[in-house]
């Protein structure tokens, strides 16, 4: 068992940010012997729903990694994306009950949250903040002094690494032959 966990996995339930299915993404976490995987769809709980009923295949899952059900929070009003993990089935509720006022507060396939919105149901979440490079730094000291103010069970910052197209291009450039090939 590697102990490792992989927590911000979106599925092809999050539309146009997400593409595999959340079978497949089981199947891998146990071949690879990862101790956890978070499901975190966009906005909605609707990937966690296939990852667990493939979790009952003993064919095809053999190791059964602990699975982390969760939501990517998504606002509207310029917060940072937050990973919302319930710690008990109570907490499950209120993320339920927040997924479910913002998409009534918006037209069918979308869902308008608020930052306003998660302090009214953040009780027992398990927050992680993830940075996006175009939010400043003080917005995100800003996010984390409010967050900190919330009765959740805790909040974390997530690390990303971002990569852009041309990034492998210079990977393989040390040679003088690969280099001019590179330009």
């Amino acid at each position: 068992m590697t102990v490792y966990a992989e927590i911000g996995v979106t599925t092809n339930f999050s539309f146009l940010r997400g593409a595999s299915h959340p079978q497949d993404y089981v199947h891998r976490a146990s071949k690879y012997g990862l101790y956890a995987i978070g499901i975190a769809d966009h906005n909605t709980l609707a990937g966690v729903v296939r990852a667990y009923s493939e979790y009952g295949n003993r064919r095809r899952v053999r190791y059964k990694p602990k699975l982390l059900v969760g939501a990517r929070l998504a606002f509207t009003d310029g917060t940072p994306d937050l990973l919302a993990y319930p710690r008990d089935r109570a907490a499950y509720g209120r993320l339920c009950q927040l997924l479910s006022k913002g998409k009534l507060a918006a037209d069918k396939g979308e869902c308008h949250l608020q930052f306003d919105d998660l302090e009214e149901f953040s009780e027992g979440l398990l927050l992680v903040v993830m940075p996006d490079y175009r939010i400043r730094t003080k917005t995100m000291l800003i996010t984390l002094d409010m967050l900190s103010r919330l009765p959740v069970e805790g909040v974390w910052l997530a690390a990303t690494l971002y990569h852009h197209g041309d990034d492998g291009a210079w990977r393989g450039c040390n040679g003088s032959r690969r280099r001019r090939a590179c330009r």
